[in-house]
C-alpha cells in the first residue's frame, strides 16, 4: 500500500478528529495535531469495521469546512472550503480509483464505511501529495492486519428502515486479521453487503423556459413577451432497489529489517434498479391565457386553452427506468526498502478499472385535455404547484402512444499508476529532511452511447395512435403529502403493441404515400431490432480520453529556534506533464423534419460518421510552502501557500456532440473541448490553535484562492434548418478569487461533576465567500462560482464503560449549483440542515448493541432557478433507521 508520510513535522502524523470514542482518543488526536505542519483534518474508526457513520461523506462533513453532496438522502460527494467534488482529489491508500461518471469526482456511495479504517482531509498541499485538489486531497485508507497481532473477527448485522419505502432491509459485515506475535507477516480479508428500497417522490419543473409571448388579458393575443413559464409540472414516484456488496483483501509481510511488502485489493459492485412512475403536463406557450405574472416576470399562474384531438396539453403517464451496475476494483503492490538508518524508497504499482453497463427506458402515454382548460397555479394550499381543472388521470379510455426511449451505454475507466518515493533523514543543522519521488499515471476513459434506431423513438410523437384500456393499471402514490392517482404499464406489453398493425395503421393518413412509406421504414426497423425498441451501439456519442501524466517533486523539511520559540517548515515543487488524446465521431445535421403531429417533436437527420481525434498536453510546476511556529505549548501559528491544479472533467474533455431537440424554444447543442486547459489556483492559508487540555482545543483559520483557467459553459444561439438551438461548449475564460476562515471548538466535559464529565462536545463553522457573486437580475452572467456556500456543524457526545450516544447537527447554506442549468438557466440549492443521532450499548466486552437514526426531521431537498418562486424540484430525502448487532472477538 501507497504509504507516503503525512503531514510533515517531526512526527509526520496527521490531525485526528474522532467524531465519537474514548478520550484517549481524543487526546491522541490533538496530540498529533500539535505536531502537525500543515492544514489536515482527519475521521478514524474507532476499530474494525466501526466508522463514525454508515456513510463516508456524512462522517467527513462533520470536518470542518467539508459539506456534501446527496443524492437520494445519501452523501456522495463533498465539497470543501466552497469548492465542489470535481476539485477534490480522493484517493485509496493514496491511488486513484477508478470511476464510471463523466467527471473525475469520487462516489462515496459506492464504498460501505466498514471497508474503510480512516479518511485523512489535506486542505493544504504538499509537492509529494498527487495533484488534482485545488479544494483539498482525501486519503482513504484501509485497515491493516498488521496493526496487532494475533487473530481478529469482527462482524455487524443490521437492519435498516426507510420511511419512504416502510421497508426493513438487511445489512452485514465480516473482517477477519490475523498476524503473527511479532507482528511480521499479516493478512486481512472484509466482506460487506448492504441493501437499501426507497420510494422517493418530487415535484418538479424541469427548469423554466424565458422570454416568453403570453395573454395575460384573455383577448386571445400575446401581449407580453418576457416571461418565465415552467417546462413541465411533473408529480414523480420513483422506486429505488440498491444493493451494494464488496470486500477488501491485504497483506503485510516484513522480509527483514529492511524491507517490506504490502498489498491491497478491493472490490465493489453496486446495482441498482431504479422505476420512475411520473404523471407530467408540458408547457405550450402558445395556447396560455389568463396569465399572471409577479415583478421577476414569473408566471404564477396561467390557463391553457383545451385541447382538440391532435393539439394541445395532455396529461403525460411516464414510466421510466435508471438501472445501474456498477463494478469497481483496484489492486496494488507496495514495496518499502530502508538500504540504510536515513534512507527510505517506496515502490508503487496500482491498477483500478470501473465499468457501467446499463440501459434505460423512457416511455410517454398520454391524454389530451380535451373539453377541460387546465390551470396552473405556482403555490397550491401547501406552497407547491398544482395542475387543476383537468381531466380524470386515471381514465383508461384515451391513452394515446407518445414517444419513447431507450437508450444508455457501457462506460468504463481504467487506471494504471506507478510511484517511487525516497525519504533521506539528513540532519544537516535546520534541514531535518529530503523527500522526492516520480509518478506515472496512465488513464483511459471510455463511452459507448447506445439508443434505439431510428425511427422507432419518435414514430408516434403527437399521440398519434389510441391504445387499448387493458394495457393500463391505476398507479396510486402520495407525492409530498398529496395522495394521487395515475396510469401505469407494463414495458413488454406497451412495445408488443407499438409494433403491431393496430397502432401502426393510425399514423398518417391509409392512402398517404409517404405516410405509408413511414410506416413500413418503421416496421422493417422493429422488426430488424427483434421486434423491440431495444437500444443499439452508436457512434455518435461515443468515445475515448487517454489521459498520460508525468510528475515529479522534491520536498525539504527544516527545523529550528526563534529564542524559545520551536519552528518547522516544509518547502518543495512539484512538475507535471500530461498528454491527452481523445477520440470520437464527427456528424453533420444535414436535416430537421418538423412533426406535423406535435410542434414540441422533431426527427433530425444526420450524415454518417467520420471518427476524429484530438491532442493537447501542459506543463506546469507547482510549489508549496509550509511553516508552524509554536508560541508556547499551547498556542500554534500555521502558515501555507502553494499553487495547485484541477484537470477539466473527462466528459468536458471529449469529442462527441448531443443534438436534443424541444422545439419550439428548448432545442439545445452540446458538446466537449478536448483543448481545455485545467484549473489553476495560488493558496494562502493561515490557522491559529490553542489546546486547553489533552483533549480540547480552539482554533481558528483563513484561506484564499485565486482561482485561473476557470471553465465555463458558452452559451450562444445556433440555427439549424430555421430553428434556434442554445449551443453550450467548454472553455477557459474567467479568473476569481474564493476566501473565508473557518472556526472550530472542542471539548470533553471533564471539568464537570458527576455523570456531566462523561460528555463532550465539537462545534465549527466555516464562511466562504468569493470576488464573483451571483447576481439574479443579471441574465448574461456567463461565470460564478459553483457550490460556494457556508456550513457549520454541531456534535454532542456521551460515553461511558457500557453507553454511548451522539447527536449531530449539520447545516449547509443556500448555494448555485449550476450556472446553466435546466433550460440553460441557473439551479440554486436551498439551505439544508439535517439531525442525525447514534448510540450503542455494550453488551458484553466482545459484543454491543448499536443503532442510528439519519435525518431525524425527514428534512426536504429543494432547488430552485433563478429566483426563488420559480421551482426546479423538491423531493423526499428519506429518514432512515439501522439498528444492529456488533461483535469484536
Amino acid at each position: 500500500m501507497a504509504q507516503p508520510p503525512a503531514a510533515q513535522g517531526d512526527t509526520g502524523t496527521p490531525d485526528e478528529i474522532v467524531v465519537t470514542g474514548a478520550r484517549a482518543s481524543l487526546a491522541r488526536a490533538l496530540d498529533l495535531k500539535k505536531r502537525t505542519i500543515g492544514v489536515v483534518d482527519a475521521i478514524s474508526a474507532e476499530d474494525m469495521g466501526k466508522f463514525p457513520d454508515q456513510n463516508i461523506a456524512e462522517s467527513l462533513q462533520r470536518i470542518t469546512g467539508v459539506s456534501i453532496n446527496r443524492v437520494n438522502g445519501e452523501g456522495q460527494g463533498i465539497t470543501v472550503r466552497g469548492l465542489g467534488p470535481e476539485f477534490n482529489t480522493v484517493l485509496l491508500n493514496n491511488r486513484l480509483l477508478a470511476t464510471v461518471g463523466g467527471g473525475r469526482s469520487f462516489d462515496f456511495s459506492l464504498l460501505s464505511s466498514d471497508l474503510i479504517s480512516g479518511a485523512e482531509v489535506y486542505k493544504s498541499s504538499e509537492a509529494r501529495l498527487q495533484e488534482g485538489g485545488i479544494g483539498s486531497t482525501v486519503i482513504l485508507r484501509t485497515a491493516r492486519p498488521t496493526d496487532r497481532a494475533g487473530l481478529r473477527i469482527t462482524a455487524n448485522a443490521a437492519g435498516r428502515h426507510d420511511n419512504t419505502a416502510d421497508k426493513v432491509t438487511p445489512y452485514g459485515s465480516i473482517a477477519v486479521s490475523s498476524s503473527n506475535e511479532d507482528r511480521t507477516f499479516g493478512v486481512m480479508a472484509s466482506l460487506i453487503y448492504d441493501k437499501r428500497i426507497s420510494n422517493l417522490t418530487n415535484i418538479s419543473t424541469d427548469g423554466w423556459v424565458i422570454n416568453q409571448s403570453v395573454d395575460t388579458n384573455n383577448d386571445g393575443k400575446a401581449d407580453r413577451n418576457d416571461v418565465a413559464l415552467p417546462r413541465t409540472l411533473n408529480f414523480t414516484s420513483t422506486r429505488n432497489d440498491r444493493r451494494r456488496s464488496g470486500g477488501t483483501f491485504a497483506l503485510d509481510y516484513v522480509v527483514t529489517d529492511k524491507l517490506k511488502f504490502t498489498m491491497d485489493a478491493l472490490y465493489t459492485q453496486q446495482k441498482i434498479s431504479s422505476r420512475t412512475n411520473q404523471l407530467g403536463f408540458y408547457t405550450d406557450p402558445a395556447r396560455i391565457t389568463s396569465a399572471t405574472v409577479n415583478g421577476n416576470g414569473t408566471a404564477t399562474s396561467f390557463t391553457v386553452l383545451p385541447a382538440t384531438a391532435n393539439a394541445g396539453v395532455a396529461a403525460d403517464n411516464i414510466l421510466a427506468t435508471n438501472p445501474v451496475n456498477e463494478r469497481t476494483y483496484q489492486i496494488g503492490g507496495n514495496l518499502e526498502w530502508k538500504p540504510n538508518d536515513r534512507t527510505t524508497i517506496l515502490f508503487d504499482g496500482a491498477h483500478s478499472k470501473s465499468r457501467n453497463n446499463s440501459d434505460q427506458l423512457f416511455y410517454v402515454v398520454g391524454t389530451r385535455e380535451v373539453g377541460v382548460t387546465p390551470t396552473f397555479t405556482l403555490e397550491g394550499p401547501d406552497g407547491l404547484p398544482t395542475m387543476t381543472n383537468i381531466l380524470p388521470t386515471d381514465d383508461r379510455s384515451q391513452p394515446r402512444l407518445h414517444c419513447c426511449s431507450e437508450r444508455g451505454g457501457r462506460n468504463s475507466d481504467k487506471v494504471n499508476q506507478a510511484t517511487i518515493d525516497g525519504t533521506y533523514d539528513a540532519g544537516w543543522g535546520p534541514l531535518s529532511k529530503l523527500q522526492a519521488g516520480l509518478l506515472f499515471t496512465n488513464r483511459l476513459k471510455t463511452t459507448v452511447s447506445r439508443e434505439s434506431p431510428e425511427p422507432l423513438g419518435c414514430f408516434y410523437c403527437g399521440y398519434a395512435a389510441v391504445a387499448p384500456s387493458d394495457l393500463f393499471t391505476p398507479f396510486k402514490a402520495n407525492v409530498l403529502g398529496r395522495d394521487m392517482t395515475w396510469l401505469n404499464y407494463d414495458r413488454d406489453a406497451l412495445v408488443k403493441y407499438y409494433g403491431s398493425a393496430a397502432a401502426v395503421n393510425q399514423v398518417g393518413n391509409s392512402n398517404d404515400p409517404d405516410a405509408i412509406a413511414a410506416r413500413q421504414r418503421f416496421l422493417a426497423v422493429y422488426s430488424g431490432n427483434n421486434n423491440s425498441l431495444d437500444p443499439i451501439d452508436r457512434q455518435r456519442g461515443s468515445g475515448t480520453v487517454r489521459e498520460n501524466t508525468f510528475a515529479g517533486y522534491i520536498q525539504a523539511s527544516f527545523e529550528g529556534q526563534f529564542g524559545d520559540r520551536r519552528w518547522t517548515a516544509m518547502a518543495g515543487g512539484r512538475l507535471i506533464h500530461t498528454d491527452l488524446h481523445a477520440t470520437g465521431y464527427s456528424v453533420t445535421l444535414v436535416n430537421i423534419i418538423q412533426n406535423p403531429q406535435d410542434p414540441t417533436a422533431a426527427v433530425p437527420v444526420y450524415s454518417p460518421t467520420v471518427p476524429v481525434d484530438a491532442n493537447n498536453n501542459y506543463t506546469y510546476f507547482l510549489p508549496t510552502l509550509n511553516f508552524r511556529l509554536d508560541m508556547t505549548d499551547k498556542l500554534i501559528f500555521r502558515l501555507a501557500g502553494s499553487r495547485t491544479l484541477t484537470r477539466p472533467t473527462l466528459s468536458r474533455l471529449g469529442l462527441s456532440q448531443d443534438f436534443v431537440f424541444r422545439p419550439p424554444n428548448s432545442n439545445t447543442v452540446s458538446g466537449g473541448n478536448p483543448y481545455l486547459k485545467p484549473f489553476l489556483a495560488w493558496n494562502a492559508d493561515a490557522s491559529a490553535d490553542y489546546y486547553l487540555t489533552r483533549t480540547s482545543y480552539v482554533s481558528l483559520a483563513g484561506f484564499y484562492k485565486k482561482l485561473q483557467n476557470f471553465i465555463i459553459s458558452g452559451q450562444q444561439p445556433e440555427e439549424y434548418f430555421g430553428l434556434t438551438f442554445i449551443a453550450n461548449r467548454p472553455y477557459n475564460a474567467q479568473n476569481g478569487d474564493v476566501y473565508g476562515f473557518e472556526a472550530a471548538i472542542q471539548s470533553t466535559f471533564d471539568f464537570l461533576p458527576g455523570i456531566l464529565k462523561n460528555f463532550g462536545g465539537s462545534a465549527n463553522y466555516t464562511k466562504v465567500k468569493s470576488s464573483i457573486r451571483f447576481d439574479p437580475s443579471l441574465s448574461n452572467q456567463t461565470f460564478n462560482v459553483e457550490g460556494l456556500s457556508d456550513s457549520a456543524n454541531l456534535v454532542l457526545f456521551y460515553e461511558d464503560d457500557i453507553f454511548q450516544f451522539r447527536g449531530a447537527y449539520n447545516w449547509r447554506a443556500k448555494f448555485l449549483n449550476q450556472t446553466f442549468g435546466p433550460q440553460s438557466q441557473p439551479e440554486n440549492v436551498n439551505g439544508y440542515t439535517q439531525i442525525d443521532f447514534s448510540g450503542s450499548i455494550k453488551l458484553t466486552p466482545n459484543f454491543s448493541l448499536y443503532g442510528e437514526v439519519l435525518n431525524v426531521g425527514n428534512k426536504k431537498f429543494r432547488s430552485y432557478s433563478r429566483f426563488q418562486e420559480r421551482l426546479i424540484t423538491q423531493s423526499d430525502q428519506g429518514r432512515r433507521i439501522t439498528l444492529g448487532i456488533r461483535a469484536s472477538l
